[in-house]
């Protein structure tokens, strides 16, 4: 009787001690989740004369983020590159101050220049925050960010977007 009770206790301690769990428990991952849209409808840039222009006033519309530079050919070519993909398509060009738009751009599209001194909209756009290059942001009728390009210098990386928007 005496063994019974020995053997008894110890297959308790065995089972209980810390550390001699079963390890046949399948390891689960952290769930992952889709990345969030990004909106741009609380992002505010500026006309020449220093009032309030609501980004989603402008969409769908492609911006071009061309500080330091005049990016004529760039502007030109995103200008085209709209017109050819759909005619409600906007594209605003925007600077810390708002920057001189080349003459003669295609008449079909709406084009804008304005400001941002505060650099809101690289803020508000992940992949661009702290970016300092020439981008383009492209955003869709209800503001959300389609997709932002870095050091662009043609419409090529992201024309093909251009009829989604």
């Amino acid at each position: 009787m005496m063994i019974a009770i020995i053997a008894t206790l110890v297959s308790l301690f065995a089972v209980a001690w810390p550390g001699n769990a079963p390890k046949t428990a399948p390891k689960v991952g952290s769930p992952t989740t889709a990345p969030a849209a990004v909106s741009l409808t609380g992002v505010s840039l500026q006309d020449a004369d220093g009032k309030p222009v609501g980004l989603v006033e402008l969409t769908p519309a492609v911006v071009l983020l061309v500080d330091g530079c005049s990016c004529e050919q760039l502007i030109r070519s995103t200008v085209d590159a709209a017109a050819a993909a759909k005619d409600t398509i906007k594209v605003v060009v925007v600077a810390t101050r708002p920057p001189t738009l080349p003459g003669q751009l295609n008449p079909k599209v709406t084009v804008r220049s304005l400001g941002d001194p505060n650099g809101s909209l690289r803020a508000s756009v992940p992949d661009l925050a702290g970016d300092r290059t020439t981008a383009a942001v492209l955003v869709d009728y209800h503001g959300k960010l389609v997709k932002a390009v870095r050091s662009v210098t043609t419409p090529d990386p992201f024309a093909s977007e251009l009829s989604g928007l």
